[in-house]
């Protein structure tokens, strides 16, 4: 978030929270009414305390759906509501299941997009780069131990 604006639309005056898009360049703000922020979908990034704890989940098995139509559509659900906890729910089921078959074209892109978005957030919210974070969640879906040295910085 950039800051909070007041501005007059139609001769009343609203409290906007100025968003900068972690996927968009550097010039692209959005503004949001500070009272629809949440019927939006605005919410604030992981604390950086919680790290561990999504990376734990990410390592965690899980049943993957068989029947390919549910499971494209609970990941779409998942996806759209864009909480963190829900994305990395589709990433780890696409990993799973491309351990043991090859992945549809739009099971690729789920995973990729999944994937993208929480590094995204966990490079940003830790100051790690990408790849760093890449490394953290590659060593959480194998069940791997992560380094929390690094974030504990």
């Amino acid at each position: 978030m950039a800051g909070v604006i007041e501005q007059t639309i139609s001769g009343l005056t609203v409290k906007l929270y100025q968003l900068k898009p972690l996927d968009f360049q550097e010039s692209t703000t959005v503004l949001v009414p500070v009272n629809k922020a949440g019927d939006v979908g605005v919410r604030r990034l992981i604390d950086k305390a919680d790290i561990p704890k999504l990376l734990r989940f990410l390592g965690k098995d899980i049943e993957v759906a068989s029947d390919h139509r549910k499971r494209n559509a609970k990941n779409a659900e998942r996806m759209a509501s864009g909480e963190i906890y829900e994305v990395a729910d589709s990433l780890k089921t696409m990993a799973k299941l491309s351990k043991g078959k090859t992945l549809s074209p739009e099971e690729q892109q789920t995973m990729a997009r999944a994937r993208h978005l929480i590094i995204r957030e966990l490079s940003h919210v830790t100051k790690l780069t990408g790849e760093e974070v890449e490394e953290m969640i590659d060593n959480a879906l194998a069940g791997k131990r992560s380094r929390a040295k690094k974030l504990a910085a």
